[in-house]
C-alpha cells in the first residue's frame, strides 16, 4: 500500500503551485497563481464532467466528507487528485493518515471518515497545500478568499520554536492563519495551536479597560480610565518603595512578551522601583539548563539550530515529549530519520509518541536521569567511542570525569533505573559512533531536584564526543514559551544585566547606569518561588506581574494564593482576567502579539519580527507603553517612542544583539550573536572555543542522588506534570479557542492499567487526586503510556490545577521546583 501511495503521490508532483505550498515544486509564476486563484474561487467539482463512481453505496461513500472536527474537512467532489495532501502528510509530517483509494482519491488509512481514527495531529498542512478547496478550514471565519485578504507575517506566540506565520485579516480581525515561508525555524510548517489556536485574539474575555479597586482590598475591581489607573499604580508603588525599600517589592517579567517589553520592564524594575527582585518563568522550566550549561561551556545558549536538526545523523531525545510540546521541531527530527537515515534514542519514563520512531527507547524510573546519562558515558569510554582529539584540544578536567563514571556500568545503572543493560549499550553506541550527534532535552530533565546535575551530565556527553561546534551537531534545550530565550537575554531575572552582563561587575554596572541615568540596586535578589514565599511571610509587600499567571504556573498554588492575598498592593498586566489578575489591585489590559510590534527570540537564538496585524482590542496597550507610563508617573520617564527604538538601545548595550534592527528581520530573522549591522548572524556556536575563562569546555563529575518525594503507604504513586499537544501554559490562551478546547476540555490523570485495578478505578471515572500539598478532582485515563506506579497530569486546567499538588522544594543550584516528582494517591469519590 505504501508503494502504491508513493507512486500515486509522484504522479501529482508539481501540480500545486499554491502560495501556502509546503512541498518543494517548481517556482510559481503569475499565470499559475492566477489559475490557482480561479480554481479556489470557482471550486468546480471534478465530478461534473463524468460520474466518478456508480451505485448508491459508492456514491454515499464518495460524497461523505472526511472530517477532523472542528478544524477541517475534505469533500472529494472538489478534489482534482493532485495528492498534495497525501504527500505533505507522508513526506513532511511523516504521519500515517492518508492513503489512496482504488480510484485515485485521498482516503484515510483507517478506512473511516474521521481523522481521529488515524495519527492525525490536526496540523492542517494538508489543508494548506490543497489548491481547490476540497480540504476546507472550518475555523476560517472570513468571507473573502485567502488570496484576497490582507496577510501580515509575524511570529507565533505559543512555544519556543518561533514559527513564522501569516495572520489573515478582514475588518480589523484575524480570521485565519497560514504558514509563512520566511524562516528556517519552521519552513512554512505550523502545529494545531499555531494554525487553529488564534481565536483568543478576538475573545470576548479580552480585557479592554484598566481595572482598579477604588475602596481597598475588599472592594470590587472596577473599570477606570488610563490616567486614573496609572496614577493609582504609581502612587501605591512609590508608597511601598518608600516604606519598605527595594527588598519589599517583587516583579515578574514575561516569556510571552517581546524582547522590547521585557527590556523596558527590567529597566523600570531596577531604576524606578530600585529592586533586583525580578524573575520570570525560566526559573520554573529551563533555569537548570542555563546554570548547567554556564558551568560547562560558559553560556546558557543552545548551540545548534533547526537546520542542524535536519542534518544530524543521531539524536538523544531526553525528557522532551517533542511531538506534542514542539511538533514542528519533531518534524525536523523525522525528516532527518526518514529522509537521511538518522538514528533516534528516546529516554523517557512515558511511552510518548516519539518512541514509535525511536531505534532505542530507554524507560528509566522517574528521577534516575543522572545515573542513565552517566551510564551512557561509561559505555562510550569503555568502547573507545570518545573523541580524543576534541577532548585534548577543547576541554578540561576530563580525567576526574572519567574516574567518576567508572562505577556506572550498564549493570549498575540497570539496578538503579530498570533500564536493561544491553539497551543502554545500544543507545550509547548510536550517539558515540555518530558523525553528527544532537541532544534535545526538555523539562523532564530540568524540573527535578537534580536538574542541574542532569544538564551537566548531558554536557559531558557532547564534550566527550565532540558533537558540538559544527553543522548538524550540538544541543538544544527546547524552550517552552515563545520568548523565554529572549526574556532571559534581556535579563528578566535577578542575577545579571541584559546580555548576561555581570550585575556585580563595577564596569558592567557603570555601563548601564550611564544609559539609564540612575544607580542600579544592590539588594539581595529573590527568585520566583522565593518572592512568592516572601509575600506569604510578609517580607514582600508589593508586586508587579507582567504577563505571568503564577496562580497556575507556580508550585503549591494554595501558598501562592495566600501570598498574593497577603500583599498590600498587586499590579497585574495581562490580556485576560487570569486567576492571578483576579487578586490584583490594578489590572492593566495588554495587547496580544497580533496588536503590536517587537521581536521574539526562539529556542535557537533566532530573533524574529512580531508585526502588528490589527488595531489594539478596546483600550489595550503594548506592554512596554504601559510600563513607560507607570514609570513616568513615578518620576522616572523613559523616552521611547517605538519598539524599534527600544531595540536600538538594546543593540547599543548588548554585544550579541549589536546588529539586530527591526528592518533587518523581515526575511526570517537573525540568530545571535550578531555583532554589527553587516553581520549575518550565527547558526551554530562554539566552532573555535567556548566562552569560559580558559576557552575550554569543562567536564563535571556528577553523582546520582535519589532526591525528591517518594511513594509510601499513604501516597503510593508518584505524580509527574507536563503539557499536552492541544494546550499551552496555564490555558489562558488555548482554552479560549473553541476548537482546541473541544479536543481537550478538561485534564485527565494518566494511570497504568495495573494501578487502575489496584485502586479500583475505571477509565473516565472521576477521582480525587491527592498529594502532600493539596487535592483536585479529575477524570481517569487508563493507559500503558505511564509506568506502573507513576501517574501523569497536565497543568493547563485552572479548575483542577496540577500545581495544587506540587511542592516548593527546589534544586539548590537553579532554584527550580521539582514539578516532575510528587508523591500522590488516588481516592474514589463516594
Amino acid at each position: 500500500m505504501m508503494k502504491k501511495l508513493n507512486d500515486k503521490a509522484k504522479e501529482g508532483q508539481g501540480k500545486n503551485c499554491g502560495e501556502d505550498q509546503a512541498v518543494a515544486t517548481a517556482p510559481c509564476d503569475d499565470a499559475s497563481l492566477m489559475a490557482e486563484n480561479y480554481i479556489q474561487e470557482h471550486k468546480l467539482p471534478h465530478s461534473l464532467s463524468e460520474p466518478v463512481v456508480r451505485g448508491d453505496d459508492a456514491l454515499k461513500g464518495f460524497f461523505t466528507p472526511l472530517q477532523s472536527l472542528p478544524f477541517f474537512e475534505m469533500n472529494k467532489e472538489k478534489c482534482i487528485q493532485c495528492l498534495e495532501c497525501v504527500r505533505v502528510c507522508n513526506e513532511v509530517q511523516h504521519r500515517s493518515v492518508y492513503t489512496v483509494d482504488e480510484i485515485g482519491y485521498p482516503a484515510l488509512v483507517s478506512g473511516t471518515y474521521d481523522y481521529r481514527d488515524t495519527e492525525c495531529n490536526n496540523c492542517g498542512q494538508c489543508v494548506s497545500v490543497c489548491p481547490t478547496g476540497a480540504l476546507r478550514n472550518l475555523s476560517d471565519s472570513g468571507k473573502l478568499l485567502s488570496s484576497k485578504r490582507e496577510k501580515v507575517t509575524t511570529t507565533c506566540s505559543y512555544c519556543g520554536v518561533g514559527c513564522a506565520m501569516n495572520l489573515e485579516v478582514e475588518n480589523n480581525k484575524v480570521v485565519a492563519v497560514s504558514g509563512a515561508f520566511v524562516s528556517d525555524a519552521n519552513e512554512g510548517n505550523l502545529c494545531v495551536k499555531g494554525r487553529y489556536g488564534m481565536e483568543f485574539i478576538n475573545s470576548r474575555d479580552r480585557l479592554t479597560k484598566p481595572l482598579i479597586r477604588r475602596n481597598g482590598k475588599n472592594s470590587p475591581l472596577e473599570e477606570a480610565g488610563w490616567d486614573e489607573a496609572i496614577r493609582f499604580a504609581a502612587d501605591s508603588l512609590k508608597s511601598a518603595k518608600s516604606k519598605y525599600g527595594a527588598a519589599g517589592i517583587g516583579t515578574f517579567a514575561s516569556a510571552r512578551a517581546t524582547n522590547e517589553d521585557n527590556y523596558v520592564f527590567q529597566r523600570f524594575a531596577r531604576i524606578a522601583l530600585a529592586t533586583n527582585n525580578i524573575d520570570h518563568c525560566a526559573r520554573l522550566c529551563h533555569m537548570a539548563s542555563a546554570v548547567g550549561l554556564a558551568m560547562s561551556v560558559g553560556s546558557s545558549a543552545p548551540s545548534a539550530s533547526t537546520p542542524d536538526i535536519r542534518l544530524a545523523d543521531a539524536f538523544i531525545v531526553i525528557g522532551s515529549n517533542t511531538t506534542e510540546t514542539h511538533p514542528v521541531i519533531s518534524s525536523a527530527v523525522m525528516k532527518a530519520k526518514y529522509e537521511d537515515g538518522a538514528k533516534i534514542v528516546v529516554i523517557d519514563t512515558r511511552r510518548i509518541e516519539m518512541v514509535d520512531h525511536a531505534d532505542v527507547w530507554l524507560r528509566p524510573r522517574l528521577g534516575t536521569n543522572v545515573a542513565v546519562i552517566n551510564g551512557l558515558a561509561h559505555v562510550m569510554l569503555e568502547e573507545g567511542l570518545e573523541n580524543e582529539a576534541f577532548i585534548q584540544l577543547r576541554t578540561e578536567d576530563f580525567e576526574a570525569f572519567r574516574a567518576s563514571v567508572k562505577k556506572y556500568t550498564p549493570e549498575y545503572v540497570e539496578q538503579i533505573s530498570d533500564v536493561p543493560a544491553e539497551r543502554l549499550r545500544e543507545a550509547a553506541r548510536i550517539y558515540g559512533k555518530a558523525k553528527r550527534g544532537m541532544l534535545l532535552w526538555g523539562m523532564g530533565i530540568t524540573q527535578h531536584l537534580t536538574g542541574v546535575d542532569a544538564c551537566l551530565a548531558l554536557s559531558n556527553l557532547f564534550l566527550m564526543t565532540g558533537h558540538v561546534g559544527k553543522p548538524g551537531a550540538g544541543f538544544i534545550p527546547i524552550r517552552g514559551q515563545n520568548n523565554v530565550q529572549g526574556c532571559s537575554d534581556m535579563q528578566g531575572q535577578h542575577n545579571a544585566l541584559p546580555g548576561y552582563h555581570d550585575i556585580k561587575n563595577p564596569e558592567h554596572r557603570a555601563k548601564f547606569e550611564k544609559v539609564w541615568g540612575g544607580p542600579l540596586p544592590t539588594n539581595k535578589d529573590l527568585t520566583v518561588v522565593e518572592m512568592e514565599t516572601a509575600a506569604l511571610n510578609g517580607e514582600i509587600k508589593a508586586m508587579y506581574i507582567m504577563g505571568e499567571n503564577p496562580m497556575g504556573s507556580s508550585p503549591d498554588a494554595r501558598e501562592v494564593e495566600e501570598g498574593l492575598r497577603n500583599l498590600e498592593f498587586l499590579v497585574v498586566q495581562d490580556m485576560f482576567l487570569t486567576e492571578t489578575a483576579k487578586l490584583a489591585d490594578v489590572v492593566f489590559p495588554a495587547c496580544s502579539f497580533a496588536e503590536k510590534d517587537g521581536t521574539f527570540t526562539n529556542t535557537e537564538r533566532r530573533v524574529q519580527l512580531v508585526q502588528q496585524a490589527i488595531p489594539p482590542v478596546g483600550e489595550s496597550r503594548p506592554d512596554w507603553q504601559i510600563i513607560c507610563a507607570v514609570s513616568a508617573a513615578m518620576g522616572y520617564p523613559m523616552p521611547y517612542t517605538s519598539s524599534a527604538q527600544v531595540m536600538e538601545e538594546i543593540a547599543s548595550l548588548v554585544p550579541s544583539y549589536g546588529g539586530i534592527r527591526h528592518e533587518r528581520l523581515h526575511n526570517g530573522g537573525l540568530q545571535w550573536p550578531c555583532y554589527d549591522e553587516t553581520h549575518p548572524g550565527t547558526r551554530f556556536l562554539y566552532a573555535v572555543d567556548f566562552p569560559t575563562a580558559s576557552g575550554l569546555g569543562k567536564f563535571h563529575a556528577v553523582e546520582y542522588a535519589d532526591n525528591g518525594e517518594h511513594a509510601d503507604d499513604k501516597y503510593p504513586l508518584v505524580l509527574s506534570t507536563g503539557r499536552l499537544l492541544e494546550h499551552y501554559h496555564t490555558g489562558t490562551m488555548t482554552r479560549r479557542n473553541r476548537g482546541i478546547n473541544m479536543m481537550k476540555p478538561e485534564g485527565e490523570v494518566e494511570i497504568h492499567p495495573e494501578d487502575a485495578r489496584r485502586f479500583k478505578v475505571a477509565h473516565g471515572e472521576k477521582v480525587r487526586l491527592v498529594s502532600h500539598h493539596g487535592e483536585v478532582e479529575v477524570k481517569v485515563k487508563v493507559t500503558e503510556r505511564s509506568q506502573e506506579g507513576q501517574i501523569f497530569y497536565p497543568f493547563h486546567f485552572a479548575e483542577a490545577s496540577a500545581n495544587r499538588l506540587t511542592g516548593t522544594s527546589l534544586d539548590k543550584q537553579s532554584k527550580t521546583p521539582a514539578f516532575k516528582r510528587s508523591a500522590a494517591r488516588i481516592e474514589k469519590i463516594v
